[in-house]
């Protein structure tokens, strides 16, 4: 019996006979439909679990469209593909795509592994019977990140990990973030610099600053009142309990 069924909705049969395969190997069922128009006529009749649409269709962008699909699926997962086109490069693209109510987008070609990570969070909405919130956690300790990660994860969140802010906003399959904790203190842009970039990006978003200070330079104290400034919605001091990330992160999501 399949895990599920997608939809793939793509003019080019080539394309999706790639991605039909990809959803194959993950004992997927798949259906095609190569318009905007066959989209429609499939999803009256259908309810995919999981949704991959090209941007370019013919002469149509189906970024135009996504909120009629989303309102004719609300409860599937949703990825934009995309290689650009002749007048629109692949990061321009990508921008406006991340911009849309979607869960991922991506950039093609793209990899099995990729593939396998939105199927099994596709599998796990399901399962849970709700879309699950979101979670992008950016630090640059592998263990603080790890395990923050965990602990959302644990708490009914899909999470998303980076080590850097660079990282953070490069990652073109981070499109729609319902919440982000992200340490101050970081290699390259760093931790203030990320959440006002991030802040412009995606003004709804809610960001959770963290921070142990630096060294003896910056307090805790300090360095969280300077993210609150740059945009944060909230803040947590570094070393914290697991039930005082979530239960700030609770607040902060019902605000």
């Amino acid at each position: 019996m399949a895990e599920g069924l997608a939809l793939v909705i793509e003019d080019s049969m080539t394309q999706a006979n790639i991605v039909g395969r990809m959803l194959k190997d993950e004992d997927w069922d798949y259906v095609v439909a190569r318009s905007l128009a066959e989209c429609h006529d499939v999803l009256l009749q259908q309810r995919p679990n999981l949704i991959f649409v090209d941007v370019f269709l013919g002469e149509d962008n189906s970024l135009d469209h996504i909120t009629q699909i989303r309102d004719r699926a609300l409860d599937a997962t949703i990825a934009i593909m995309t290689a650009g086109s002749r007048d629109a490069s692949v990061d321009s693209t990508l921008k406006l795509a991340r911009s849309t109510n979607v869960d991922y987008v991506l950039r093609k070609p793209f990899s099995r592994q990729q593939m396998r990570a939105i199927v099994e969070s596709a599998q796990a909405d399901a399962s849970e019977g709700r879309k699950r919130k979101h979670a992008l956690v950016i630090d640059d300790s592998h263990t603080v990140a790890t395990l923050t990660a965990q602990t959302l994860s644990d708490n009914g969140y899909r999470v998303s990990i980076a080590h850097s802010m660079e990282e953070a906003l490069d990652n073109e399959d981070i499109a729609h973030v319902d919440l982000i904790v992200s340490d101050i203190f970081m290699p390259g842009m760093g931790g203030l610099q990320g959440i006002r970039v991030i802040k412009s990006t995606w003004p709804n978003v809610r960001i959770l600053a963290m921070s142990a200070g630096l060294d003896a330079r910056v307090s805790s104290d300090r360095a969280t009142s300077a993210a609150m400034a740059a945009g944060a919605d909230a803040e947590i001091q570094k070393p914290f309990r697991p039930v005082e990330l979530i239960n700030t992160a609770i607040k902060l999501m019902a605000s």
